[in-house]
């Protein structure tokens, strides 16, 4: 098994700890014409397996105080390498509905391990 398969798997445990399944809303993405994906006037709507947590997972690094270094609390999605959720998308997730800040797919030999962004919550 590679190393790129053995982190998905792994990713994907962390996932099962705490999943459920979110509804992502956001623009459908269309074609420009030069081969660039752009948000449409069309909002789709699908679901995703994922998992919210309060803890930072190395999205973003801690903050630093007075005290020194101090856990985040802001939320943060962890999903599937391959789920389909982006920048800008509204995640509703066990009652509470969040925007979805900088998405990032880490990499491990080439492929990505995992899609993983910030969340705001937004009543």
């Amino acid at each position: 098994m590679s190393k790129l398969e053995q982190m998905r798997n792994g990713m994907e445990k962390l996932i099962d700890i705490d999943s459920d399944i979110g509804t992502v809303s956001g623009n459908a993405l269309i074609d420009n014409g030069r081969g660039q994906l752009i948000p449409s006037s069309e909002v789709s709507e699908h679901r995703i397996i994922c998992r919210v947590s309060y803890q930072s997972g190395k999205v973003w690094a801690g903050k630093l105080w007075e005290g020194g270094l101090t856990i985040d609390n802001t939320s943060f999605v962890l999903a599937r390498f391959d789920a389909d959720i982006n920048q800008g998308d509204v995640l509703m997730w066990r009652g509470r509905k969040y925007n979805v800040g900088v998405l990032t797919r880490p990499e491990i030999d080439g492929g990505y391990t995992c899609a993983q962004a910030p969340l705001t919550e937004v009543n």
